[in-house]
């Protein structure tokens, strides 16, 4: 992973990527990422997308196949925040049902204010 793209704040990751990237690229990337949270004992990330191009709003079924290597990647412990462009959000969200179904306590939006409140209201937030 590209640490140039990865900052922290307290005990708040923030990966922003910038590459045009297959969506499974994509999703392995922010895979990473969130496996380097963890590495690092951070208990929150913000990862916003909309630096990646080069693919179209993944199916059901990529969305599957995205949360089946997010969820062992956050873990119970980690709390994430997604950040991407509003043609790539799914309207129902299937991908946070998903993953929330699975443990993850996970969200998404489409820009980082609205994110990063979200993150301050979970309880334990790192308000940071």
């Amino acid at each position: 992973m590209d640490l140039k793209y990865f900052e922290h704040v307290a005990k708040r990751g923030f990966f922003r990527p910038v590459a045009t990237v297959t969506f499974p690229q994509a999703v392995a990337m922010c895979a990473e990422a969130m496996r380097y949270a963890r590495s690092i004992e951070l208990t929150e990330l913000l990862v916003n997308t909309n630096g990646l191009t080069g693919f179209a709003s993944p199916d059901v079924f990529a969305r599957y196949e995205m949360v089946g290597q997010w969820v062992p990647s956050a873990g119970a412990v980690l709390k994430v925040a997604m950040v991407c462009r509003p043609e790539i959000m799914d309207p129902q969200k299937i991908g946070v049902v998903m993953a929330q179904n699975r443990g993850v306590a996970a969200e998404v939006f489409t820009n980082e204010p609205a994110a990063i409140a979200w993150l301050d209201a979970v309880p334990g937030a790192s308000k940071g």
